[in-house]
């Protein structure tokens, strides 16, 4: 699992923001402001070995229930996943269902 690295996260005046950069730019005019929680994900993308990993830390950083924590993770991820944002999460690849959604 990885972020795409035409993406950078900034923080400006307490706001998590993603920044494209490179070719990203060309497709993305703007940036992408980012709740706590999401900019928590994206961190973690790079620093964790699985979403399962992820989950684990989300349902203790923010005392979720695994649920919640799955919920939030999916939903974050895949919506990256599709956009290229996020690159090689095993989870997502070959599984049409969270791909179509």
């Amino acid at each position: 699992m990885k972020t795409n690295e035409n993406y950078i996260l900034r923080e400006i005046d307490g706001e998590s923001i993603l920044i494209p950069i490179g070719e990203a730019s060309e497709h993305l005019n703007g940036m992408i402001h980012l709740t706590p929680t999401a900019a928590f994900i994206w961190k973690e993308v790079d620093n964790s070995n699985c979403l399962e990993e992820i989950i684990q830390k989300l349902m203790g950083k923010y005392e979720v229930t695994e649920e919640i924590a799955r919920r939030d993770i999916y939903g974050f991820l895949s919506e990256f996943y599709k956009r290229q944002m996020v690159l090689e999460i095993p989870e997502f690849e070959n599984n049409t269902e969270i791909l179509e959604k």
